[in-house]
């Protein structure tokens, strides 16, 4: 039973190894190894469970049902229902899964630093593989082939250094930035800029107490001009599509920061939005929305059409494909799900890697992957449990 166990643990934490080579081996991998961990401690599962729903307030039972209920919704009156009901049962999958993770792994401390070990090797050797191609192929090819996964590595390469010492984080973190600029990994960039601001900003806040007693008030001035930029945004963004229109837009957004055909992805997509505000189009159907497909026809963007797989920011995918409704309940869920974790440990070490682990995958999202991508859904509410499950460790250490 226990050898069994470490085999689940092992086909877990190399799971993102072989996520470099074929992202269904990754899936089966992940999946086999959490399910064979659950089934060899399902005892530990019911009691851990039954501990901890009884915390659980109403408040929090009440988001989850809305969220349900509106992204069911969503789904129902989706122009492609099969898509919507499919991606919407493996993300509730992934958060359940993620949650049984962390329930067996809080429970057997030998199980948890064993898979942050395996995580670190795994990541390690990833780091290594990905720069012996990109320096074997530097001069005769575009190296991209690994910038979602180079991106996905940043996030393990800090949030490891908080779940193990290990010898190997020192490895991923030598190569990061030589992988990162070789993949032209922009997401990464952006992401880590965010990242290291968003500490900066909850550092100077716990230093100076001044600014600590009016948080609420300086968060919601935050909110109101974050509204405010993203609406004079969205009205420098293209919003008139007809073929005059295109030929003639003038970019108003440096295009070296965000180039022609996003601009052209997020303004199409949030007029789109405007046509469906309450429920959207359906999960993962955004680029089968009417005229989602006909190419741009603007000089800049060569045969590109307006959404060519997803709109590249998680933000409009979400608000173009379930509306207001489904996007307000999304982020309170995931907020409710972060206060559960940010209350386990008072530690800045916690506290500052998962402010580092929310800022960087969000804002990398932005400029990013379709969010309905499986192994980057996964990727996160795997590390959410990794996380939640070393705060019981580091309680114990101390």
């Amino acid at each position: 039973m226990t050898k069994l166990s470490d085999y689940a643990i092992l086909l877990i934490g190399f799971s993102f190894l072989f996520l470099l080579f074929n992202k269904i081996a990754f899936g089966a991998s992940l999946i086999l190894g959490i399910l064979i961990l659950i089934f060899f401690n399902l005892e530990v599962i019911i009691n851990q469970s039954k501990r901890i729903f009884k915390k659980i307030s109403k408040y929090e039972v009440l988001i989850t049902s809305f969220f349900l209920f509106f992204f069911f919704i969503s789904a129902f009156l989706s122009i492609k229902p099969y898509r919507s009901f499919l991606v919407i049962i493996y993300l509730n999958l992934f958060i359940i899964l993620s949650f049984f993770v962390f329930l067996i792994l809080l429970e057997n401390k030998n199980k948890a630093i064993f898979l942050f070990k395996i995580l670190s090797i795994s990541f390690a050797a990833s780091a290594i593989l990905i720069f012996i191609y990109n320096v074997s192929n530097f001069q005769f090819e575009e190296l991209s082939k690994f910038k979602g996964f180079v991106n996905l590595m940043t996030i393990f390469a800090v949030v490891n250094f908080f779940l193990i010492k290990s010898k190997f984080n020192y490895i991923t973190i030598i190569f990061l930035i030589p992988n990162i600029i070789m993949s032209g990994s922009s997401a990464s960039v952006l992401g880590i800029l965010i990242g290291c601001f968003v500490c900066f900003v909850f550092i100077c806040f716990k230093k100076i107490q001044v600014l600590y007693k009016f948080k609420y008030f300086l968060l919601t001035i935050s909110v109101c001009i974050s509204i405010i930029l993203s609406f004079i945004f969205y009205k420098n963004l293209p919003n008139k599509f007809d073929q005059n229109s295109i030929t003639n837009f003038e970019f108003k957004i440096p295009t070296n920061l965000i180039d022609h055909h996003r601009q052209f992805i997020w303004g199409f997509s949030i007029q789109k939005f405007t046509q469906k505000p309450l429920f959207g189009y359906g999960q993962d159907s955004s680029n089968f929305i009417d005229g989602s497909q006909l190419d741009i026809g603007s000089k800049y963007t060569g045969d590109m059409n307006f959404i060519p797989s997803h709109p590249h920011n998680f933000l409009i995918e979400i608000l173009l494909e379930t509306g207001i409704f489904g996007t307000f309940f999304f982020i309170l869920l995931i907020y409710i799900i972060n206060v559960r974790i940010w209350k386990l440990h008072q530690s800045l070490a916690f506290k500052l890697h998962l402010i580092f682990l929310n800022s960087f995958f969000w804002s990398s999202s932005f400029v990013n992957f379709s969010f309905w991508l499986g192994w980057w859904q996964a990727s996160y509410f795997l590390l959410l449990s990794l996380m939640a499950s070393k705060t019981f460790i580091y309680k114990i250490e101390k």
